[in-house]
């Protein structure tokens, strides 16, 4: 499988999906992460950028892209659609793992409701949450207790931001084990990262579904209904 994920700032998808991002390199699966900002309004952008490409190595990324859209200035628009869309295009993936449109961080929201537009033609997009997220509502949970000890040492990496407290061990620990909690899978579960769904698409077996390549261009939205069951 192919993944994508995305986030407005250095550090936005390791807190988010950093579990789950580093269970998939493991597996063999392709992981693409592509950071809109470099993240100057938090710090000192070459620090955060030099962070971000450690993370991305920890994790096993296969690519790592960060633009050079301006910290705190992000909107809903035509150019931050095409660079999400050009990424998109670019790794074709089965899913996408981005922000949520409810995050109280505006740069967030933007990013969130660019990438639906952007991956349009994409069968799977998922919204995952950082420990400021509010009026997250999660409908999907993928267990990371045998990652968790990692996920922390991956949000190490950002150094410069370790004086926040949302970063330190106890946050992030303490929020997967919430989610693991909700699950109701808590008796083997122990920690969770929790997931919105976006968009889902299933195949007849009940396996995420890919739309073929040559149909992603397609107008005609009908001829796409009739071969995919969303939800």
């Amino acid at each position: 499988m192919k993944i994508l994920a995305i986030g407005a700032h250095p550090d936005d998808i390791e807190l988010g999906c950093g579990g789950l991002l580093l269970k998939a390199a493991r597996q063999g699966h392709e992981v693409h992460m592509y950071s809109v900002t470099r993240g100057s309004v938090g710090g000192d952008p070459k620090q955060r950028t030099k962070e971000l490409m450690q993370s991305a190595k920890f994790i096993g990324a296969k690519n790592l892209w960060i633009d050079n859209f301006e910290d705190t200035r992000l909107t809903v628009s035509s150019e931050l659609i095409s660079h999400i869309e050009f990424f998109v295009n670019k790794v074709d993936p089965e899913l996408i793992i981005t922000h949520s449109h409810g995050d109280v961080h505006h740069d967030h929201r933007a990013v969130s409701l660019s990438t639906v537009e952007a991956g349009r033609f994409v069968s799977n997009i998922l919204s995952y949450e950082i420990p400021l997220t509010r009026n997250f509502e999660p409908q999907v949970f993928f267990d990371i207790t045998d990652v968790i000890d990692d996920k922390v040492e991956l949000i190490k990496k950002f150094s410069s931001q370790q004086s926040k407290l949302y970063l330190q061990a106890d946050g992030i620990k303490g929020l997967a084990e919430y989610r693991a909690l909700q699950s109701r899978l808590n008796s083997t579960v122990n920690h969770v990262e929790a997931f919105e769904v976006l968009k889902l698409c299933l195949d007849k077996e009940f396996k995420l579904l890919k739309v073929p390549h040559n149909l992603q261009k397609e107008q005609d939205t009908t001829n796409l209904n009739e071969i995919l069951e969303c939800v």
